[in-house]
């Protein structure tokens, strides 16, 4: 059982990151109403969600008797940087700028993307992150910083 465990280590991370995010939110940020969200309804909906996905993965993964598998450092790297990098630009030049820099850098983790793929890509996401959250959602996020 205790190697069946250590085998989804990856899994119980992801879920016990996922609820310190629930429980910041609801103990520390204001949740808003229902039909005007307040800064702690999306980690708490997204907490939740990954909450719930990490339990049914480690589930489905211990009924099938999933085994370790070894790290692949090129796909973890990238990710990793790509949620530094959000965060270091974010602040300093906007969100749109720091989601650009995070969908770029994690697009290495994909592997062999064309520049113009890649250069879709950002833009996409970008434009996408524009439509959801600051058109549609209306949040009070800074697009271009200074802007």
């Amino acid at each position: 059982m205790l190697r069946k465990l250590s085998a989804q280590a990856g899994t119980l991370l992801i879920g016990a990151i996922a609820l310190v995010f629930v429980i910041g939110a609801v103990t520390a940020l204001d949740l808003g109403t229902s039909r005007r969200m307040g800064p702690g309804a999306f980690p708490l909906i997204a907490g939740g969600i990954l909450v719930i996905l990490s339990a049914v993965a480690l589930v489905e993964d211990m009924k099938a008797g999933a085994e370790h598998l070894k790290i692949d450092w090129r796909t973890v790297v990238p990710i990793a940087l790509a949620v530094a990098g959000f965060a270091l630009v974010t602040p300093r030049f906007g969100v749109l700028p720091g989601a650009g820099v995070c969908v770029l850098i994690a697009s290495y983790a994909v592997g062999a993307l064309s520049p113009l793929r890649r250069a879709g890509l950002v833009i996409g996401a970008v434009l996408g992150v524009w439509l959801v959250f600051i058109v549609g959602l209306r949040l009070p996020l800074e697009a271009f910083r200074g802007v």
